[in-house]
């Protein structure tokens, strides 16, 4: 029959389990070594029946019942089939020690969890690392396609200006083909003596017919680069978004990354 005291403390197990991770057992015992109550991990095995009294071959659990003071400790395979760890919490009332309260790990799982823990902390790592390549790389690419954007809109604006150039020389030409007419017209009219100007004013309008010729076949060249130029300019700008956009989702990727490190870090401090 257990005091009062050491009653509560058995029937707030289910609460008290639930501060500690899933693999704890967390166990009770009376002030003669007598297990009281327990709640273990799910499909745990308990290693001693309520009822049974638990003889520790450290020792630790009896100074903690005759101490009244918190010890921690470390049971060898052969006390309970597998080695455990944790603490041993003794249970006082009116100051009386009536019972101890265990929380305890198999050291087995606990290492296994640090190797995992680790596993997974060295996994995200790497990942973390591929992360800022592939990140160096976009941005990278960001400052190319700026750069060729701006030197794209630099030629556009180059042939913007040699269209300009065109134009005048075309306006030029048609202005030249006029007054060779007008020269032809006037040589015609001087009849013997105009003929040898009549020759070259015919130069001059093949001349000019043939500069307003090329000066449109060079607008129209102009004109095709220029368009080309354009689409080039909005398929760089397309490319600067969505490569921002990419760094934006990596970036937001990355802080993820490095809130499960920390969780990761805390874990292994737990398990420790």
């Amino acid at each position: 029959m257990v005091c009062e005291k050491l009653q509560s403390v058995i029937d707030s197990l289910p609460e008290i389990k639930q501060i500690f991770d899933e693999g704890a057992f967390v166990t009770v015992v009376d002030e003669d070594a007598v297990m009281c109550g327990y709640e273990i991990p799910a499909g745990a095995t308990p290693q001693i029946q309520i009822g049974e009294k638990f003889e520790d071959p450290t020792g630790v659990l009896q100074e903690a019942l005759r101490t009244g003071e918190k010890k921690h400790n470390k049971l060898p395979a052969a006390a309970l089939g597998e080695e455990f760890e944790g603490d041993l919490i003794p249970i006082k009332d009116n100051g009386k020690v009536v019972g101890c309260l265990t929380c305890t790990y198999s050291v087995a799982t606990k290492e296994r969890m640090i190797t995992l823990s680790e596993q997974f902390d060295e996994s995200i790592v790497k990942v973390s690392t591929s992360i800022e390549v592939v990140v160096k790389g976009l941005e990278d690419l960001y400052e190319m396609l700026s750069a060729m954007n701006e030197r794209t809109e630099g030629i556009e604006s180059d042939v913007n200006e040699a269209i300009n150039v065109v134009n005048k020389i075309s306006s030029i030409a048609s202005k030249s083909n006029i007054l060779a007419l007008n020269a032809s017209i006037e040589a015609a009219r001087s009849g013997e003596f105009g003929r040898g100007f009549s020759v070259v004013a015919d130069e001059m309008g093949k001349l000019a017919k043939d500069s307003g010729s090329s000066a449109g076949e060079i607008k129209a060249t102009l004109a095709q680069i220029t368009n080309h130029l354009g689409e080039i300019i909005q398929a760089i700008k397309a490319a600067n978004e969505s490569s921002k956009g990419h760094m934006d989702s990596i970036n937001e990727i990355q802080s993820i990354l490095d809130e499960a490190i920390q969780l990761s870090a805390e874990m292994k401090n737990n398990i420790k």
